[in-house]
């Protein structure tokens, strides 16, 4: 609700509200070893397993993800907002290349039908919600409890996608 939120508060607030989501997501990505790829408004794109891959990238991201929720949950950067996130995972294979933008702006540019889908993914999850597809599901095992919301016809792709929504860490 980010754009709604931008008509109702002065440009400096909703400077306040954005770095304050940034840095929580910022933190949380950072703790698991991720890397923030890119904004979009108030949308962010990160990836596990790069530019080092080890074989936890999915759990990694989770835990994130997780993170990201409840910290969002208990920032009040002004107290007539509430912090809401979406978050969608894939896994699969992108290919990170050349910079793109100058200066401050530049940014290494991530193509691939990965990414595309974890935003995709995203559009369906819930207020406060984590949801993966099937690819990352599997890489979880039984660290990760899931409920299964089954096929999901998603904006752009051919066929619906099997999506598990994240409800939480479990203890080995």
């Amino acid at each position: 609700g980010s754009t709604q939120l931008t008509a109702k508060l002065d440009p400096e607030d909703t400077r306040e509200v954005m770095r304050a989501y940034r840095d929580v997501c910022n933190g949380a990505i950072g703790a698991f070893d991720g890397h923030v790829v890119r904004y979009f408004g108030d949308g962010v794109l990160a990836c596990f397993g790069w530019p080092v891959a080890p074989e936890d990238d999915a759990e990694r991201a989770v835990r994130a993800a997780i993170a990201i929720v409840r910290e969002l949950r208990q920032t009040h950067p002004l107290p007539v907002v509430k912090m809401q996130v979406r978050i969608g995972i894939a896994t699969g294979l992108v290919v990170i290349g050349d910079l793109i933008g100058e200066g401050a702006s530049q940014e290494p540019s991530v193509v691939g039908e990965t990414p595309n889908l974890a935003a995709r993914l995203q559009a369906v999850a819930g207020e406060g919600a984590v949801v993966v597809a099937e690819a990352t599901k599997k890489l979880l095992g039984s660290q990760v409890a899931v409920t299964d919301l089954g096929a999901q016809s998603l904006k752009g792709l051919d066929q619906p996608v099997h999506v598990w929504r994240v409800d939480g860490e479990q203890t080995a």
